[in-house]
């Protein structure tokens, strides 16, 4: 294990919503390994959630943020006139994304360790051994980070179903008061950013319905983008719950990802979109149901430790209408089944 890692700096390109929950596994385990490190988070081509509205997530697990260095917005001269860091030293350096020239520039930063896996680890002080088996998965290339310094293969990771610990306790109270004890909750994120990758909202009504026919609740999680969908889907079905939308919260003012994940961990079982929802449903720590279609869900799936993949590829290519109402049906009772 690598001694007297005192100074820790990450870097990363920037976080949405989605990429920010699926990285918090990383940061879990970088401060569980390094608990008395210093941690400076650097998003380097623009913002990060983490200073917004993942910042309650993350506040107890980084030290520092800093966001929009401006790296690789001009490449050729930065190379020879930019150090984005010049009066800072740091132990060790971690770059998180796999560009030749940001590498470069991020490596002029001065420091004793220097990890990364850009052009096959050519730039990296430290390398995975040649017989490493090469992952299509990004939570295990972030991992392999922290199993190259401590030697650990594979990597003893932090359930991530522990993540309520880690925000205000007010979000978990008002996510029981929505979501009551004594009911079985089947969570629905029928919305994404990526308008491709949209299952039609006439599939997550029928799915809704069936649910209700067997005395279970569905609680639909719709975000501003999907504020339109709220009169359609009580209509469509009167006995759904849209707790984002109800006026205990609205009263409350607590909202955003934080809310949707306390309110995710009182689901049975949640069923989204490849989505910044799926993240946030897989992060409340119930099982979920993850359809993907335009992205491989090797390199992308949420990070949960009981999660049912359905991937329209399977049906023959990488629309969302083309997976079968009828095999999510039965991935829902089959995880009820097995959970009981």
């Amino acid at each position: 294990m690598i001694k007297n890692i005192n100074k820790i700096l990450v870097y990363s390109g920037g976080e949405t919503v989605g990429d920010g929950l699926y990285k918090i596994n990383f940061i879990q385990n970088l401060r569980n390994k390094f608990p008395k490190s210093h941690i400076t988070w650097m998003a380097g081509k623009g913002p990060t959630e983490y200073s917004r509205s993942l910042k309650p997530l993350i506040s107890s697990l980084l030290d520092l943020i800093r966001e929009d260095v401006r790296i690789g917005r001009n490449p050729l001269k930065e190379l020879v006139l930019f150090n984005p860091l010049k009066d800072e030293n740091f132990d060790l350096i971690i770059d998180t994304q796999t560009v030749v020239i940001p590498t470069i520039i991020i490596k002029k930063i001065r420091h004793r360790i220097f990890l990364s896996s850009t052009a096959n680890w050519f730039f990296s002080d430290l390398k995975p051994k040649k017989d490493h088996k090469v992952t299509r998965s990004l939570n295990e290339k972030l991992n392999l980070f922290i199993s190259l310094l401590i030697d650990e293969y594979p990597l003893k990771q932090i359930n991530n179903n522990k993540i309520h610990n880690l925000y205000d306790l007010k979000y978990m109270n008002l996510a029981k008061k929505l979501l009551p004890n004594g009911q079985q909750y089947i969570g629905i994120a029928p919305g994404a950013g990526d308008k491709q990758k949209i299952w039609p909202i006439e599939n997550f009504i029928e799915i809704a319905t069936e649910q209700t026919k067997k005395n279970r609740k569905p609680v639909f999680f719709l975000g501003p983008s999907e504020k339109d969908l709220v009169p359609y889907i009580r209509k469509q079905v009167p006995e759904a719950l849209l707790p984002e939308w109800d006026n205990l919260t609205i009263n409350s003012g607590l909202k955003g990802p934080i809310l949707v994940i306390a309110l995710a961990s009182r689901l049975t079982l949640g069923i989204a979109n490849d989505s910044g929802a799926g993240h946030m449903l897989a992060a409340g720590g119930s099982p979920l149901i993850s359809l993907f279609s335009k992205h491989n869900p090797s390199k992308y799936a949420p990070v949960s430790y009981n999660i049912k993949i359905i991937d329209s590829k399977n049906w023959g290519g990488t629309e969302p209408k083309l997976i079968p109402i009828k095999v999510v049906i039965s991935s829902i009772e089959n995880i009820i089944n097995n959970s009981n």
